[in-house]
This record gives C-alpha cells, structure tokens and sequence, in this order.
C-alpha cells in the first residue's frame, strides 16, 4: 500500500502489527507523517529497506513509559 497524502496515522491496541504503509517521496514543502502509536508497538514494527522510521515524525513517548510486565500467576 502506497500512501503519498498520508498526514497522520493513529494505531491504539494493534499489537500484532508489524509494518506501516509506504508513505512515498516528499516534496521539500511536505513534512512527514505523524504517527501516533504505542512505544511497545513502534519499537517491534519492522522495516523494509524502501520504509524506514526517518519517512515518519518520531512519536512522542512519555519519559515515565514503563515497560510492561508479562502476565503470569505467582504461587506461593
């Protein structure tokens, strides 16, 4: 999927995504696309050699983001 007009992408629970669309060659007048997702999501996207994280705006994360722990059940 090619998406030149891309402005911002909004992603809240896809935990099993994995790649974001081509965003396609910018003019200089064009900024890049905003992406508004979740720090534990961005940092398992993969990126092919044509998408890379510089084509989108660097998402905002809090400083305070803690990671989360896995779920398990603790039996004494």
């Amino acid at each position: 999927m090619v998406a030149p007009n891309l402005k911002t992408i909004k992603i809240r629970g896809c935990w099993a995504l994995r790649r974001l669309p081509v965003v396609g060659t910018r003019s200089g007048d064009m900024k890049k696309p905003t992406a508004e997702i979740e720090k534990d999501v961005w940092d398992a996207l993969e990126w092919d050699g044509e998408v890379c994280p510089d084509h989108f705006e660097a998402p905002l994360h809090s400083r305070y983001y803690k990671k989360k722990l896995p779920r398990v059940s603790v039996l004494r």
